[in-house]
């Protein structure tokens, strides 16, 4: 058997020339790609590389043909099982891939199945959030906050007003900062009350000096630095007077520095600021000369719940520059939508430590209880949920606010 190598550009070529040179009995034994480097131009050249050979006989000639074809018939033979083989394999490629199809349509389907309740989920809370958010006064910012509460929620939680409600209540509660509680401080205390004008600071600081004076049994002083204010002496004065408590004026900085060291023994000194503009420049300069002289004086802030959403941003912003020691929600009995104000509070992260509910003193203020905001917060929603005829509400769902009174 005579076995030669031919090379090619490709199969057609090399085919041609082993029947010109072993003529159409040469059997092809194998076909190879392969490649070289062309020592001129340096590229690489690819090339088909076929070996074939051919049987001459003994004596050098081409054999009989009842003797090649036996031969002819193996190299068919092998050739067809070659063929099977390859068409087992396309057989079991078709099968992989039609299961592969099989299995990305079935995901398809359940993500396009999941996709429709996420939109009927998220369409319901978008739908299910404006009405809160009508009933309950809030602007866009508290709209989107409620939105986002009842997006985690499932459908059937949607559509139960109890189980809403008792979501948004779990978030107010949870997310009210408490701040600091004279009455719970066992050292010193120094605030000073601040705040925009006609938030009730000259109340407030009354009914917290009479709850330490007669339930903690501490002692105390008044200083006024409201010069401004016509009477703004005069009403300091009367509770002063009414509960037995020193009360001085300070009319400079200087004043204020001798007063705090003449009653540094005292448990308590509260400081009667006036009330002006937050967005004033002056009344910036006012304070921070305020602070200034006075270290360790703490600003407990007035938030007035009757506020423009805006105006109570504005204030917050103007007012956590200087030292604090809490905030205080005034007049949340003289507003219908309590959640527009109490959603800013946890929006700004600030630590609450009153809230005053009329102008008793001291009985209308209690310390800030995230349960019993959330409750007066929510309050329309109960209302509106009779309207709607919701679930009924068990003890356990209301959360009974106790006040704290002298």
């Amino acid at each position: 058997m005579q076995l030669r190598r031919f090379s090619a550009k490709n199969v057609s070529e090399a085919l041609l020339k082993v029947k010109a040179a072993l003529g159409p009995d040469a059997i092809i034994l194998s076909t190879k790609n392969r490649s070289k480097t062309d020592e001129r131009s340096g590229q690489t050249v690819n090339y088909v590389e076929v070996v074939a050979a051919v049987d001459k006989g003994p004596e050098g000639g081409s054999p009989k043909r009842e003797e090649r074809a036996p031969r002819i018939f193996k190299s068919r033979a092998r050739g067809q099982d070659v063929e099977k083989k390859l068409l087992r394999e396309i057989d079991g490629l078709k099968n992989e891939i039609r299961q592969m199809h099989e299995a990305l349509k079935a995901i398809h389907r359940q993500e396009r199945a999941g996709r429709i309740r996420a939109h009927d989920n998220l369409d319901g809370a978008l739908r299910l959030s404006e009405s809160i958010a009508s009933c309950l006064g809030l602007d866009r910012r508290g709209q989107e906050t409620v939105e986002r509460l009842l997006s985690s929620c499932d459908r059937d939680a949607l559509t139960n007003w109890g189980k809403v409600i008792r979501l948004l209540g779990d978030f107010i509660s949870s997310n009210i900062k408490p701040g600091s509680v004279a009455e719970r401080g066992k050292g010193r205390c120094w605030w000073a009350f601040v705040g925009p004008t006609g938030v009730g600071k000259t109340t407030t600081l009354a009914k917290i000096a009479a709850r330490l004076k007669f339930l903690c049994k501490r002692r105390g002083v008044f200083i006024c630095v409201d010069g401004y204010r016509m009477g703004a002496m005069e009403q300091l004065e009367r509770y002063a007077n009414l509960m037995s408590i020193p009360i001085e004026m300070a009319r400079t900085n200087k004043d204020l520095v001798r007063l705090f060291g003449e009653y540094k023994e005292m448990d308590f000194i509260f400081v009667d600021t006036t009330g002006r503009n937050p967005f004033s420049s002056s009344h910036k300069t006012e304070l921070e000369r305020l602070f200034d002289s006075v270290p360790g004086l703490m600003a407990q802030v007035m938030l007035s719940a009757t506020s423009k959403r805006e105006d109570l941003m504005g204030a917050i912003s103007f007012y956590r520059q200087f030292p604090l020691a809490g905030w205080t929600l005034t007049k949340i009995d003289e507003t219908r939508s309590l959640a527009s104000s109490v959603f800013p509070l946890i929006e700004a992260d600030l630590p609450v430590s009153y809230v005053t509910n009329g102008q008793r003193v001291p009985e209308d203020i209690r310390s800030a209880r995230g349960a019993e905001l959330a409750q007066l917060s929510l309050e329309p929603l109960r209302g509106l949920g009779k309207l709607l005829n919701g679930p009924e509400f068990t003890d356990r769902d209301k959360q009974k606010a106790v006040s704290e009174t002298i």
